[in-house]
């Protein structure tokens, strides 16, 4: 069949490609969910659960959670899975709403840096939210989120970088076929059933990058949650979606990506050799990752100032972070808001210097509006560093005004793949965040909670610590 398309004549193939994109996910799920996922997988997820934790025991106060955590009430009656910190019993769908934006608004999560995107944002709080409500094992919750988590990533990896170029949250196109993954195994969906809850989410993905610097960013990963839990739900009743969701010719690929045909087959056929879920960085600061590793240089030169003033910051990039920055400054200018001095590199490296530290209140409205910050803030240039192909890490040179310079580079920023951040570190940074605003004590039980989670024979235990009350 020819369809005209802007003048031009466009082929559509009608067929199924056998076995879909679709059955392939659910196949490789499947069998590890029946035969158990490896060790360290199952260790990576309860450390990418804990980090979740971590990003977000202090964002309770943010505008966009009260939002959505009375939205979230407004049905009222008793739910049967809770919110995170904030104790409110919710309608797993809703409670992955709020959960899912519980985990963005500080930016204090993790990232897979070959996608630019938060692997664990979205299919966590679904996979918490169905295991809760579906009253699943501490391990079938652990081992749903690293299978969710996967195939999340091959997804992506599908999809990328062309559907981020075009403008796509990655884990708002991909993070809700990882979320009805991980719930379609939590609830026991048959192989047709969990093939349909995949294709509902493929069909029905969505997020676009205009939204960064505002709440609805936070709604999006909520929203992708929701969906994928949601999808598994509906798969679970009957409700069917085409075969070839992904791959199609209007499926998922051609609509959000420029990515060639040929990466599918070879993704698929790497599934978990090795698991990307290894991959993940993780943040020590809570901002955004391509900011890691310069507040990583600065914090490295500060002390060796001695006493002399900036004349001029001068910060070696991948190209790609400086077309990134140039937009936002286009868009935003100065830093108005917690949102957009987040995603403001050379606001959070001044901030840094002044301060000698990044911390949430790096990111409150005292640090955003001071003159003496704003004022480096306009002294840091940012300048594209050919040889790098990857923004964790760059090299920073400073100029002060007396002429004499110090310079220094960071190849990986703790966190990342080739700089590993270890489990004491993880746990120290949750305790950093989680003692201020707990009752004391609470940070450890949560993290022998957390570490001993494949164990338990539910998660309410856990969920239950999670609180700040």
């Amino acid at each position: 069949m020819d369809v005209r398309r802007g003048g031009a004549r466009r082929r559509v193939r009608r067929g199924r490609v056998n076995p879909t994109v679709a059955e392939r996910l659910v196949a490789f799920a499947q069998e590890h969910a029946r035969d158990g996922v490896p060790g360290d997988v199952r260790h990576e997820a309860k450390r990418l659960l804990l980090n979740q934790l971590k990003a977000s025991v202090g964002a309770t106060d943010h505008e966009v959670v009260r939002i959505l955590n009375d939205w979230g009430g407004a049905t009222g009656g008793y739910g049967k899975a809770q919110a995170l910190w904030l104790g409110t019993r919710l309608e797993p769908a809703r409670a992955a709403m709020v959960n899912g934006a519980l985990f963005e608004v500080l930016d204090f999560h993790d990232t897979y840096i070959p996608c630019y995107m938060h692997a664990t944002s979205a299919v966590l709080p679904a996979a918490l939210a169905a295991a809760q409500s579906g009253g699943n094992s501490g391990r079938e919750m652990v081992d749903a989120l690293a299978l969710g988590i996967e195939v999340e990533l091959a997804c992506a990896r599908m999809l990328m970088p062309t559907g981020y170029y075009r403008g796509f949250v990655p884990a708002g196109l991909t993070g809700g076929v990882g979320a009805a993954a991980a719930c379609s195994l939590l609830a026991g969906l048959d192989g047709e059933r969990m093939r349909n809850a995949l294709a509902i989410a493929m069909c029905t993905a969505f997020g676009t990058y205009e939204s960064v610097g505002s709440m609805t960013l936070s709604y999006i990963t909520g929203a992708t949650a929701m969906s994928g839990l949601t999808a598994a739900e509906l798969a679970g009743r009957g409700m069917d979606a085409p075969a070839t969701a992904f791959e199609g010719d209007k499926g998922m690929r051609e609509s959000y990506s420029d990515e060639p045909a040929e990466k599918i087959g070879e993704i698929l056929d790497s599934l978990g050799k090795p698991w990307c879920i290894h991959g993940q960085s993780y943040k020590s600061v809570p901002t955004e990752t391509i900011t890691h590793a310069p507040i990583e240089c600065a914090l490295a030169l500060l002390p060796r100032t001695k006493g002399r003033e900036v004349a001029r910051v001068r910060i070696l990039v991948e190209p790609i972070v400086v077309d990134i920055c140039d937009e936002r400054m286009e868009r935003f200018g100065d830093p108005h808001s917690e949102l957009t001095a987040r995603f403001d590199l050379c606001f959070c490296v001044a901030a840094a210097w002044r301060r000698g530290r990044f911390t949430l209140d790096e990111m409150r409205e005292a640090a955003y509006t001071d003159p003496d910050i704003l004022a480096l803030r306009s002294r840091v240039e940012l300048v594209r560093d050919e040889t790098r192909e990857s923004f964790d890490g760059c090299s920073m040179e400073v100029e002060f005004t007396d002429g004499t310079t110090e310079s220094t580079s960071v190849d990986a920023f703790l966190g990342s793949p080739s700089r590993r951040m270890s489990d004491e570190e993880l746990a120290a940074i949750f305790r950093a965040a989680a003692e201020p605003v707990l009752p004391a004590g609470r940070a450890d039980e949560i993290l022998a909670a957390v570490w001993d989670l494949d164990a338990a024979p539910d998660i309410d235990g856990m969920m239950s610590l999670c609180r700040l009350t």
